[in-house]
Order: structure tokens, then C-alpha cells, then sequence
């Protein structure tokens, strides 16, 4: 049923279109996710296009982009500094890198569209909270899209939450009606203050889609004629989902059932401990390292293994309560990781990510060399995760145990090694 704005038409969509949609809506989420395993360092933006075009094809779908705009590609794949539209080709990505990839996808005669932001680890402390921050306008926006309320909710709730994290709002970005047209009303811009524009009613399909920059809100256009980038170089991250306006929560078409990639960093707190800590930590460290240990060493955690004299303790909190810890001492010219333990029911949230960005800050700051770590050779889980942050094996300085190293790059460095 069509409502009209101010100078447009703005539909709400009959339960056969919404149902349309939704599947529309799982194929793209669905490519979203091949890619998400496919991104790796070295495979170039032209192959995940390819990768991309062939689920997308697989499904019944076609891009949305290629034959009704006259896009050289199936999705968009933009890098670092490249704002968005950014043409598939022979770049090979690199570690480092932010790589934001937007597919709109056309099924059955509708529309969606939806957009995420790779982290290609190892990247710098300060990309990631560019992506965590947009992520989290992203979901705030989202969580204003409800019926009896304005666009412009939405639009004051994504630029609220950018401001306060210091980043700019590219401003020519929108988010948009979407349906039988990839882009219909009404616009949603992603800042202004709340309560304008038309208001929201159930059954509206529309696409939030916050584009941020750690820098200037400017942008240029590449001689492509399709890549816009940021006028000052800086860093640019972007989210996008497609959701129905409902009687109560919104509905994202564009996620997965129990998908957990649009999952925010978990917001932790860190501080250190105190001795009525210990005995709590002690048994969070034997829940999750003793089987490992029995295995690797023939024994349990030790008390004058966790609490090092001579090392820092970190506990991690967060609204919940404990979360885990770690701690680390100096060695020579290195910060040495001695223990992380992580509580098995946040796992896969971030939390290792945080802690060793926070290790690898530390010792840039004293001068430091890099970081080190000692893993047992049976801990398959954790050696695959320090290799995608960088580290690199040693020696085995003791049975069925590898050291671990990372070299820290110079305060100056926009990437860490």
C-alpha cells in the first residue's frame, strides 16, 4: 500500500512481498558469508566478485547493480581509504586492510541490500574501533526504526553515536527505501536531529546504512567514475542492512539465522587485580586449560603458574561480570603474554582480539620489540588464532609447547606486523 510523502511515494508491502523479501534477503546474507570465509590476504577483489556473481546466480538472483546501473561487477569491494563503489579488479588484499563489500541483489522483483567491513588482521587499534563504531551506529539506528516514529530518528541516533566516537558521517551516503527499486523513499541520512521527515509505519521496507571516515566527511570520485574516496586519505568503514518496520523490534532480512557477524565488540572493562580475585580466576583458568594441560604436560593448572610475582594481572570485565583475564611482564626487549583465559560463554566475541591489541599498544609505547607467547602444541585452536593476528612460531622451549612471536611496528606505522 503506497503512503505519500511530501513530494514522493513511500509503500508499505503486503505479506507476499515482505516473503519475497526475506528470501531475497537470505541470499544475500548467504553470499555475505562465502565471502566472509573467502577474504584472506592474496586473494584479489576481482575472484571474490567472481565468487560472489556465482552464488548469487546459483541462488536465482542477479546483482541488482550490473545490468540496471552498469556497474563493471556483481558487488561493490572498497579498500581502506575507498568510501564506496569500489570496481572488482586485480588488487590482492593485503593484511591490513579494511574491505568493505556491498551487495544488492535483485530476487523474484525485489530488491536488498546490505554491506560489511572486513578487518584483514593485523590491523591497528584505531581501524578497529572505526569499524566497531560504525557497527554499533549501524545497530543503533536499527533499534529507531519503530513504528510512530520519524526517519530522521534514525538518522539522529547513527550521527549521535559517531560524533561521541570522534569519527565524521560521509554525508552523501544514505540510507533508503528499497523494494521493487534497489533506491526508492524515503532517504535517511545518517545525521540531523530526531523528529522530521515521515514517519515510520509497519510494513515500510528500508536499508540503514551508516558510512563513516576517521577523518574528513569528504569525498572524490576516482577517474573510474565510480569509486568514491575520502578527499584526505583517511580510513572509511561501512555496515548496511536491510529491515522491515514491525509492531515492535525491527526485522534485518539481511542476516542469517543465528549469524553472529553483526555482533559488536563486547564492550570490556580492564583493571587490575585484587587478591579476593584469585580464587575465582583460578577456577576459570582450570575450566579452560586443564584438559589441555593434562594432555600437554600430564598435570593441572598451578596457582605459581597464574599468579607470576612478578607479572601484571589484568581482569576483564564487563556488565555481566567477570570475563576472564591475562597477564604479561617484560622480557628483555619483548612483552611476554604469560596466561589469557577467556570464559567459555563469550568466546568468539572479540575478547582475544581486544586483549592482544591492548599487549601490542603496551609494549609499542615502551619501545619494545614485539610480543611473545608460549601455546601448547595440542591448543590447535589457539595457535590458528595467533597466526591470523601475525605471530610466528620460535622454538619449542619446552615439551609439547610452541614460542610464539610477533614483531610491533613503529608508533609512526599504519599497520602492525
Amino acid at each position: 500500500m503506497p503512503m505519500k510523502g511530501a513530494d514522493s511515494v513511500i509503500y508499505t508491502r503486503t505479506e507476499q512481498e515482505l516473503s519475497n523479501m526475506r528470501q531475497c534477503g537470505e541470499i544475500n546474507a548467504q553470499v555475505h558469508e562465502v565471502l566472509r570465509h573467502a577474504i584472506q590476504p592474496g586473494i584479489t577483489t576481482r575472484e571474490l566478485d567472481a565468487i560472489a556473481g556465482a552464488e548469487i546466480r546459483q541462488a536465482g538472483a542477479k546483482s541488482s547493480i550490473r545490468d540496471a546501473l552498469g556497474f563493471p561487477g556483481d558487488i561493490c569491494i572498497s579498500i581502506n581509504e575507498e568510501v564506496g563503489h569500489g570496481i572488482p579488479g586485480d588488487y590482492a588484499i593485503q593484511p591490513g586492510d579494511l574491505v568493505k563489500i556491498d551487495i544488492s541483489i535483485e530476487y523474484a522483483g525485489y530488491h536488498t541490500d546490505c554491506a560489511y567491513t572486513h578487518i584483514i588482521e593485523p590491523v591497528p587499534a584505531q581501524a578497529a574501533q572505526l569499524v566497531a563504531a560504525t557497527r554499533q551506529a549501524l545497530a543503533a539506528g536499527i533499534q529507531c526504526a519503530r513504528p510512530g516514529g520519524h526517519c530522521s530518528d534514525i538518522s539522529y541516533a547513527i550521527g549521535q553515536m559517531i560524533q561521541d566516537s570522534g569519527y565524521a558521517v560521509i554525508r552523501h551516503a544514505n540510507g533508503h527505501g528499497i523494494g521493487t527499486s534497489l533506491h526508492e523513499d524515503p532517504i535517511i541520512a545518517n545525521f540531523g536531529p530526531p523528529g522530521r521527515g515521515p514517519r515510520l509505519r509497519e510494513g515500510m521496507v528500508i536499508a540503514v546504512e551508516p558510512v563513516v571516515s576517521m577523518g574528513t566527511r569528504y569525498t572524490l570520485c576516482r577517474s573510474d567514475g565510480w569509486t568514491d574516496v575520502t578527499a584526505d586519505g583517511s580510513l572509511c568503514a561501512h555496515f548496511e542492512h536491510t529491515i522491515v518496520i514491525t509492531d515492535g523490534q525491527p526485522e534485518i532480512l539481511t542476516k542469517l539465522p543465528n549469524s553472529t557477524s553483526d555482533r559488536p565488540a563486547l564492550p570490556v572493562q580492564y583493571r587490575d587485580m585484587r587478591e579476593d580475585d584469585k580464587s575465582r580466576l583460578l577456577q576459570l583458568a582450570a575450566a579452560e586449560m586443564d584438559d589441555i594441560l593434562i594432555t600437554a604436560w600430564g598435570r593441572r593448572v598451578r596457582p605459581d603458574e597464574i599468579f607470576d610475582p612478578s607479572a601484571t594481572t589484568k581482569v576483564l570485565e564487563t556488565e555481566d561480570g567477570l570475563a576472564g583475564f591475562f597477564t604479561y611482564s617484560e622480557r628483555q626487549d619483548v612483552m611476554f603474554l604469560h596466561t589469557v583465559v577467556i570464559a567459555s560463554d563469550i568466546q568468539g566475541q572479540g575478547l582475544g582480539k581486544q586483549v592482544m591489541r591492548y599487549l601490542e599498544e603496551a609494549a609499542r609505547a615502551r619501545g619494545l620489540a614485539g610480543v611473545e607467547l608460549c601455546v601448547q602444541t595440542n591448543n590447535r585452536r589457539a595457535i590458528r588464532f595467533y597466526e591470523r593476528l601475525g605471530f610466528q612460531p620460535v622454538e619449542m622451549p619446552y615439551a609439547n609447547t610452541k614460542l610464539m612471536h610477533k614483531a610491533v611496528t613503529s608508533a609512526g606505522d599504519t599497520r602492525w606486523s
